[in-house]
């Protein structure tokens, strides 16, 4: 089901680099980012999110000394479990991590802010990581605060987390490659989405029902028994029928180099492995991509009207079936969908382009 069911991996890509794209385009804040993304990759209920504090943000080592990221979430709909009492580690990545400690710090200062002073550090640990400001606003005193501490009140509301969801969708224009619209979202379906991709690659209930906390199996198995087969064969025609629906190709297409952001900035050239050059990238600093196929789902990206796109295009093709071949396994090789169709969307836009100059 394109409207409830779980997500296609080329719409959970979608959503995430939409939600990034919004932030760094100031679209969004950087609460928002973190709501969004920390439900999308835990599948968590919007009430999990929303009973979040500072403290429950983790880093650590493990006996080996590399480091681990962990975020502790509360339990929900558990018999007998009151606020804040049970939790269930989710172990998060490092960017995760990142995004969920950058919010925990403008939370406190925006916390302390609207309180007027500083809290001890117990207090600062027990901030809700999304805080209800308004509710803030009422606060006279640290006593006050603390008294708060053990009840809900300073937390955003459990529907907020799936308004939210749905604003960033609005604001970054993510489409459905099945329908053509925007993207219907809720929390449910990321945890649709989790238990569902956790079957696909072969889990049995008992791991579904520990990665999604449920109290036992007897609802894990729904998701072995409605496994969709979403990745199919993508083929070159597949990949321009896509390719205006899925939007992956959030770049600009320019006529020449010259005509680029950064075009007269020889450092800003993105070359294929033969040398042959394809676009420029509009943004200063280090970027760690394998160019210059990630390039082609990056906002920064700037395809040039005449560069070798067709030739890049094909060798993705080959090497997603090349992967197949050698993996066996189909998932692996779809990784490279969405910028197979970012690239579709490329040729098609020149083509047009052409047309206009012609």
């Amino acid at each position: 089901d394109p409207q409830e069911g779980p997500l296609t991996d080329n719409e959970l890509t979608a959503f995430n680099e939409g939600a990034v794209r919004a932030y760094e385009k100031s679209l969004i804040t950087i609460a928002e980012l973190a709501i969004a993304l920390g439900t999308s990759h835990t599948g968590r209920r919007p009430i999990q999110i929303s009973l979040l504090r500072v403290v429950d943000v983790l880093c650590g080592k493990n006996g080996k000394g590399e480091p681990f990221y962990v975020l502790n979430v509360p339990r929900a709909k558990q018999r007998s479990s009151s606020f804040r009492i049970n939790f269930k580690p989710f172990a998060i990545s490092l960017e995760l991590w990142a995004i969920l400690s950058a919010q925990a710090r403008n939370a406190i200062a925006q916390v302390e802010n609207r309180l007027g002073f500083e809290l001890q550090e117990d207090d600062r640990q027990q901030i809700p990581l999304f805080p209800d400001l308004d509710v803030l606003d009422a606060v006279q005193s640290p006593y006050e605060f603390r008294q708060l501490h053990a009840t809900d009140k300073l937390h955003i509301p459990a529907a907020e987390i799936t308004d939210t969801l749905q604003y960033i969708v609005e604001k970054s224009d993510i489409r459905s490659e099945r329908t053509g619209e925007l993207l219907h979202i809720n929390a449910r379906r990321f945890r649709y989405t989790t238990g569902t991709r956790a079957a696909r690659e072969g889990f049995g209930e008992l791991v579904i029902a520990e990665l999604l906390d449920h109290a036992d199996t007897q609802n894990a198995g729904v998701y072995i028994k409605n496994i969709p087969e979403h990745v199919k064969k993508l083929d070159e025609a597949v990949g321009f029928q896509l390719a205006p629906y899925a939007q992956a190709f959030v770049g600009a297409l320019v006529d020449s180099e010259r005509d680029a952001h950064r075009g007269n900035d020889p450092t800003s050239r993105i070359r294929t492995e033969m040398g042959q050059g394809v676009g420029t990238c509009g943004e200063h600093g280090f970027c760690g991509a394998n160019v210059p196929i990630p390039c082609y789902t990056c906002m920064h990206f700037q395809p040039w009207l005449d560069g070798p796109h067709e030739d890049v295009y094909q060798g993705l093709l080959n090497e997603r079936e090349r992967v197949k071949e050698i993996t066996g396994d189909i998932q692996i090789a779809a990784v490279l969908d969405r910028s197979i169709i970012a690239l579709a969307d490329v040729i098609m836009r020149c083509a047009k382009r052409r047309e206009e100059l012609s």
